[in-house]
């Protein structure tokens, strides 16, 4: 099946599912769940004792009847301590009764109120919100512990958060439930986090502001066609979209306003944030560590092939960056200026995360495209990309071991599988790639690009001194083998202490 068929079929499917009620018209309609679930026993046909080659069934419903046939929380509170105070997050949790809103944020909004309602009801629960600030999680937290009041027994907040907490023995192992995260609902990512065969936070459907800080590749479709620039999704479908192909394309496209400067008031070939360098790294395939549930302990990725191969992607990138002013990199807090010199037509490709796509579905008169990072070269098999660590994600504190564990597993999953349900598809079907993009073709190098991210623990767990190595070198000068051979010499020392407190915790 082609992706745009999958596309059409999936919205068609969310549609439905968002709809408020379904009204009868001459005669009673069966649920399309309860059609999808009935036994051959049932279908009217005696002798029809073998399910239809067409007849399929639904796993996020069958997974709910399952849930839902004896979850119960006795109508205690069940909290969940999120942050606040970064944009997304209020979403993922947070919603009104019949918003009256047609917009995305409304589309959301409608999902996650139907989500909450539905998991108090099904769950037997009152779900309390508790919301405080990004810098006062860790102290929330830290108080829940050591009181073990069991205010709240989930927390969303920052993959770099969640990363120290950790560490700091506030988490419950997810693999400690009964729960099968190989299942569509989880992102399976995640568990490549996991530390001595300890899982500590995961992602699913229930996050919004993981994918809304993925990283892509936007591009202005009125100067691409000026420029006469090959159609950028055949280059991508080709194999083609490389950092030698993507640096030849911008070179030679910047003009100077007459000013005698450049900043942001000129045109480029490109305008990006100032985190581009450790784009380009994760494009390009690359990490730092290697880690996953199978392993005894992480290892360090950049073998002497490997680092060959980082120091040529360093190359490529500080010549995308830094020669013939092709590019406009907005430092540190200033990131805003790059998005506008994308919305004022004056650049002819962007990068930023996907939240942006909702600003520029907003306000940009020129139409634009979306494409993945360029890969390092035409060998490499995959697009890649990665997600900034102030991307959401769940975890739970370890006050939880003393309660019904394994009730708590269940109320855990049914909350996963209606964020599946509803959220999911309001958030990714609906708005993400369907209203914030202009093109099937966009939506589609959505899918790609989503399928493909990295998951390294040098981005998140920030002890490991590894996260801003790369990206310094790029924008700034280039120490990248002096800063990376020092902080291999202190890794192991670092690792062999995460793992103590870990295995001792």
């Amino acid at each position: 099946m082609s992706l745009t068929l999958k596309r059409i079929i999936s919205l068609l499917l969310c549609i439905i599912i968002l709809l408020p009620t379904l009204v009868a018209c001459g005669q009673q309609t069966e649920n399309p769940s309860d059609t999808d679930n009935k036994q051959s026993g049932d279908s009217g046909d005696a002798n029809n004792t073998e399910v239809s080659e067409t007849e399929t069934t639904d796993p996020v419903q069958d997974a709910l009847d399952r849930l839902t046939a004896d979850v119960d929380w006795g109508g205690k509170d069940f909290g969940m301590l999120y942050v606040n105070d970064i944009g997304g997050y209020v979403e993922e949790v947070e919603a009104t009764a019949d918003s009256g809103d047609s917009s995305s944020s409304g589309v959301i909004n409608d999902a996650v109120f139907e989500r909450n309602t539905l998991f108090e009801e099904y769950c037997k629960l009152n779900f309390v919100l508790i919301p405080v600030s990004s810098g006062m999680v860790s102290t929330s937290l830290k108080s829940e512990v050591q009181t073990g009041t069991g205010d709240f027994h989930l927390i969303t907040q920052t993959m770099t958060g969640s990363a120290d907490s950790a560490i700091s023995g506030y988490l419950h192992n997810f693999m400690d439930l009964d729960i099968d995260y190989e299942t569509p609902w989880w992102d399976a990512g995640t568990l490549d986090f996991a530390l001595c065969g300890q899982v500590f936070f995961m992602d699913g459907p229930f996050n919004i502001v993981d994918d809304d800080v993925t990283f892509v590749m936007m591009f202005n479709k009125e100067l691409q066609k000026q420029h006469q620039v090959p159609n950028p999704y055949e280059t991508v479908m080709n194999g083609d979209w490389t950092l030698d192909n993507f640096n030849s394309i911008i070179s030679n496209l910047s003009v100077e306003n007459g000013d005698g400067k450049w900043d942001e008031k000129d045109t480029y070939g490109f305008s990006t944030p100032h985190s581009i360098g450790t784009t380009f790294f994760y494009g390009a395939g690359l990490q730092y560590v290697i880690n996953d549930r199978t392993m005894d302990q992480p290892e360090l990725a950049l073998d002497s092939s490997k680092m060959e191969k980082a120091l040529d992607v360093l190359a490529k990138a500080r010549s995308i960056v830094k020669e013939g002013n092709s590019t406009y990199v907005a430092e540190g807090t200033e990131y805003g200026k790059a998005k506008e010199i994308f919305l004022d037509g004056r650049s002819l490709f962007y990068v930023e995360v996907a939240s942006y796509l909702r600003a520029l579905n907003k306000n940009m008169e020129t139409e634009y495209g979306v494409i993945p990072i360029p890969k390092y070269n035409k060998e490499q098999e995959k697009y890649h990309t990665w997600r900034a660590g102030n991307g959401s994600t769940l975890s739970i504190p370890t006050t939880v071991a003393s309660m019904d564990v394994e009730m708590f597993a269940k109320v855990l999953e049914t909350y996963c599988v209606l964020s599946q349900k509803l959220v999911r598809p309001a958030y990714y079907d609906i708005m993400l790639t369907t209203r914030n993009v202009q093109d099937v073709e966009s939506s589609e190098m959505l899918d790609l690009i989503f399928e493909n991210r990295i998951y390294d623990m040098g981005a998140y767990f920030e002890v490991l001194g590894f996260n801003t190595l790369f990206n310094k070198s790029v924008i700034g000068e280039d120490t990248f083998s002096s800063s990376y051979a020092a902080a291999v010499k202190t890794y192991e020392k670092k690792m062999f202490v995460l793992l103590q407190k870990i295995e001792k915790d």
